[in-house]
Formats: structure tokens, C-alpha cells, sequence
């Protein structure tokens, strides 16, 4: 039983650093091409005009954030929460944008040829993403209530 705990916070660890290195990488990414990830944001065409250059300001840095929440074993759990929130819109938007017919570069994670392969890939890294982070999440709960019924 201890050897499995381990094991799973070991998971968990690793699962947290490489979805944090991930978003941080992402962040920085579009930081450095901010009209670019608006053009992608644009060929979406699910967000109004006049919120697309917000969007691709303020992204960025909360995707940074995230992946930094991740690192820190005090904050994983609201990391892993903003992930699965993010990684939920992220998903919704490249699944509409394939059902719509579109090809386009999503921007995840700097500019590229638009691709339909290259967003289905996306998608299934989307869905990566979700998973990890919900693991990350759910552990992170188990880990805070069984500490919360040892000290009672």
C-alpha cells in the first residue's frame, strides 16, 4: 500500500512538471508573437472582434501562471484546475473549428502551416491535457482529505 502511494505521488510529480513545463513553454511562446495569436485567435471565429486582442494579451501570461502553479506542490491543485478549465475551452474551440470545416493554426504553441492533422493532434494533446490535469486535481483532493482525516 505505501509502495502504491508512492508511486502515484511520484506520478503525480511527474505528470505536474511536465504539464507545468508545457503551459510555461505555450505562454512564452505566444508572448513573443502576440499579433500572430491574435490571427489565430481571429480564425477561430468564435470570439467578438474587439475581445480578440485582449485574449491574446492576457492568455498568455495565465497560461505562464498556470504552468508555474503546477511546480509548487502547495498550489498544483488550482494549476490543475485552470488547466482542466482551459484545456475544456481549448478542446470546445478546435472540435468546433473541425466540425465547421475550418483549417487553421490554432496557435497553441507558436505559429505553423494550417493543418487538419495538425489540429486533430492538438485535439488529442487537448485531451492530454485534461486528463493529466484532472489526475493532478483528483490526487491533490485524496492527498487533502486523507491529511485532513489523519489530523482529526
Amino acid at each position: 500500500m505505501i509502495a502504491t502511494d508512492k508511486r502515484q505521488r511520484q506520478l503525480v510529480l511527474v505528470v505536474s512538471l511536465a504539464m507545468g513545463g508545457i503551459f510555461i513553454y505555450a505562454g512564452i511562446g505566444k508572448i513573443r508573437e502576440p499579433q500572430q495569436f491574435a490571427d489565430s485567435i481571429a480564425g477561430f471565429g468564435i470570439v467578438p472582434a474587439m475581445i480578440v486582442s485582449l485574449m491574446a494579451i492576457a492568455l498568455p501570461p495565465f497560461e505562464i501562471a498556470c504552468g508555474l502553479l503546477m511546480l509548487g506542490p502547495r498550489t498544483r491543485r488550482i494549476g490543475a484546475l485552470a488547466i482542466i478549465l482551459l484545456s475544456a475551452v481549448f478542446f470546445a474551440a478546435l472540435a468546433s473549428a473541425l466540425l465547421r470545416g475550418l483549417t487553421l493554426d490554432c496557435g497553441c504553441f507558436g505559429t505553423g502551416a494550417p493543418s487538419r492533422p495538425r489540429m486533430w493532434l492538438e485535439l488529442v494533446l487537448d485531451t492530454g491535457l485534461f486528463s493529466g490535469a484532472l489526475l493532478v486535481y483528483v490526487r491533490s483532493i485524496a492527498s487533502l482529505s486523507a491529511h485532513v482525516a489523519t489530523t482529526e
